[in-house]
């Protein structure tokens, strides 16, 4: 059974009259299960985007959150699920129109000013794209003031720059802020009038957009961890017991953001306060743990070990992994934890790619019953390339 009709199934209240659940019925609990298929090892963050979209498709409050994390926890995935979700249940549709824009292409760097046009015709596009026909001025502003935009890379708009004020960023920040405390801003398009493919300026109303920001915001992680490990503050590092694959325990000292962080880190930072309290919430995306990335690793759709199971699988060969190996590829790495999943796919590169290249002569293939052969990956295929033998 699918999402769409788990949700279907489980979310009560009456119908309207055309068959589809008023939108108030999917709660928070069943958009939160709905992105977990595609998001692994980020549960707390998707919770909150979770009240977020319910904020947003019933129209009551705005639902602004900001997105928060390391490259590689998930910030893309997460946007690309709202997408998924938007296009998978019907009572959706007139939310589907989805724009992802970076937030550098939103400033005039000559002029230091904001161009929402530029923003506003990413989101055409995809309105345009969702309507499925030429449409009609009603239709087009209408699937317009419903979309949902994410601003990537915000971080890199910060206020300040290199210690001085940064006119690009402030500008951005306020531009951005302006849109969503609600601004109308004509446009010129083309809609269906009569029969007829007509120019026409349209005022496309901005408050009843959601708004994601997100990005990596390096420096905030050096940022705090000063401020915590400064012998002034009064807080310290948190030590833990690590067990590895292999059953080793030691010590270690970790740093997490979240455990840490303060809205004020934010100012500090170079957001602008005003933009800051715009935001519904302040959502930090975890540092992926050995188990997360393993879960990752095992069975996400675009993981490494799926993609190499699916070019093996067209030679006739099933691929397998050993939990342990699995369990070492995690492993190693966690300890890339400012690249996240992405390090997963250049650790199991150096494993598979010489099977990939010939995977008739490493001796590793057996014969299955249905006459296909198998490949097993295991912890000693895993050890001997990363150095670990």
């Amino acid at each position: 059974m699918n999402k769409e009709h788990m949700v279907q199934r489980e979310s009560g209240g009456a119908a309207p009259d055309d068959g589809l659940r008023p939108v108030e019925s999917i709660t928070p609990p069943l958009i939160l299960e709905a992105l977990k298929g595609g998001v692994l090892g980020q549960d707390d963050a998707l919770r909150f985007v979770s009240v977020a979209i319910y904020k947003h498709t019933t129209g009551k409050v705005p639902g602004n959150i900001i997105l928060i994390g390391n490259s590689g926890t998930g910030k893309t995935t997460i946007m690309n699920n709202i997408q998924r979700l938007y296009d998978e249940l019907p009572e959706y549709v007139p939310f589907r129109a989805m724009a992802l824009i970076n937030a550098n292409l939103l400033v005039d760097s000559d002029r230091m000013e904001f161009r929402p046009e530029r923003l506003l015709a990413a989101v055409e596009q995809r309105a345009r794209s969702v309507i499925g026909h030429p449409p009609t001025a009603a239709e087009l502003k209408e699937t317009m003031e419903r979309a949902t935009i994410c601003v990537d890379e915000i971080d890199k708009m910060s206020s300040i720059l290199a210690g001085k004020p940064n006119a690009i960023g402030v500008a951005l920040q306020q531009g951005i802020l302006t849109l969503m405390e609600g601004e109308r801003i004509p446009i010129k398009t083309h809609v269906m009038a009569d029969g007829e493919d007509r120019p026409v300026t349209l005022e496309i109303d901005t408050k009843g957009m959601m708004f994601i920001c997100g990005g990596a915001f390096e420096g905030l992680y050096d940022q705090v961890f000063s401020r915590v490990t400064n012998p002034s503050s009064g807080e310290s590092l948190r030590s833990v017991a690590v067990r590895s694959a292999d059953g080793q325990v030691t010590i270690e000292v970790r740093f997490s953001l979240a455990d840490y962080f303060k809205i004020e880190d934010l100012f500090t930072y170079g957001m602008v306060p005003q933009f800051i309290a715009r935001l519904d919430n302040t959502v930090l995306l975890a540092d992926l743990g050995v188990n997360a990335l393993k879960q990752i690793l095992l069975s996400a759709f675009d993981s490494p070990f799926v993609r190499s199971r699916r070019y093996l699988a067209v030679m006739g060969i099933d691929l397998e992994i050993e939990d342990l190996a699995a369990s070492i590829i995690a492993e190693q790495a966690e300890k890339h934890s400012r690249t996240g999943a992405r390090a997963l796919r250049a650790i199991f590169s150096k494993i598979i790619n010489p099977i990939e290249f010939d995977p008739w002569n490493n001796g590793a293939l057996e014969d299955t019953a249905k006459g296909r052969k198998r490949l097993v990956v295991t912890a000693a295929m895993v050890r001997r390339p990363l150095g670990l033998a």
